[in-house]
């Protein structure tokens, strides 16, 4: 599903000499439990072990993906801002700050990459918690977003209103008092969600969203979507993940994508120039 209604805005930042090149591709990976390798894996498609998450960050690495923050990807769908060609985003859900400092923070040191917590920002999680939270986001590498306000609240079509405008809306201040900022993403608990829940989360000042969908990787204005994601007719409060048991294929077929995608334009390039210039009065900047 595209989001920009104004073809001559689209094409003038697709095209843009500082802008992403056309092809960049966005693949959100979402992680839960990263076990250590003596244990026994429930849920393969969701939790990894530790020798997994390795291999898998080792070979994201090796296609030549870099990572981005969440205003990162917010500037690229609005605006095609420059990212890296091949970016993703490793979000991880709930309360693992430990997980954070012991597996994601070697690697994201020796990457040089960032990581976003989904986090659950209930003012009475343990101190333990919400002081490890604090260290880590010194480091400069962890983009703290909202992943509702108990965790405790998954959003159906008969969840009570009030409990979807707390779940929403409480968050916000928690986080902003720990980390200094709004969360701009909605990272729905249990990737769970309603009309109701997007206009609220869109009335709370939520940007971007994110389910629990793995639909391949995101564009500038193409957001893949399926049935019930593409109903709320709201892509950018709907942007797929890819699991993190077969985030391997996940970014192959990323890459893939990107490629067919940059070879579409320059081959489509003509006409698009042409359009351009007869319909919104100006020159396309083929870079």
């Amino acid at each position: 599903m595209t989001y920009i209604p104004d073809n001559c805005t689209y094409l003038k930042q697709r095209w843009s000499a500082n802008g992403s090149q056309p092809g960049t591709v966005v693949v959100p990976i979402m992680f839960h439990t990263i076990a250590q390798d003596s244990r026994t894996i429930t849920e393969p498609n969701r939790d990894i072990t530790v020798s997994q998450f390795q291999t898998l960050t080792d070979y994201a690495h090796s296609l030549g993906y870099e990572t981005i923050t969440t205003n990162q990807l917010l500037d690229f769908l609005e605006n095609n801002a420059a990212i890296p060609h091949l970016s993703m985003m490793l979000i991880i859900d709930d309360r693992r700050p430990g997980t954070i400092r012991d597996q994601f923070m070697p690697v994201l040191e020796r990457y040089n990459w960032t990581v976003t917590a989904a986090y659950i920002a209930d003012p009475n999680n343990s101190d333990y918690a919400w002081t490890l939270m604090d260290q880590l986001f010194t480091t400069g590498r962890v983009d703290v977003q909202s992943h509702g306000y108990t965790g405790q609240v998954y959003i159906y079509p008969y969840t009570p209103k009030d409990q979807v405008i707390t779940e929403i809306f409480d968050a916000i201040p928690v986080l902003y008092q720990h980390f200094g900022y709004r969360p701009v993403s909605f990272i729905w608990p249990g990737g769970d969600f309603t009309p109701f829940a997007v206009q609220v989360a869109r009335l709370a000042g939520y940007k971007l969203g994110f389910t629990i969908f793995s639909r391949g990787p995101i564009m500038f204005d193409w957001i893949p979507l399926g049935e019930p994601d593409g109903a709320i007719n709201d892509p950018l409060m709907m942007l797929p993940r890819a699991w993190a048991g077969t985030a391997g294929a996940s970014l192959d077929l990323a890459v893939k994508i990107s490629d067919q995608a940059a070879a579409f334009a320059q081959q489509n390039y003509p006409v698009e120039a042409e359009w351009y210039k007869t319909y919104c009065g100006g020159e396309l900047n083929n870079k």
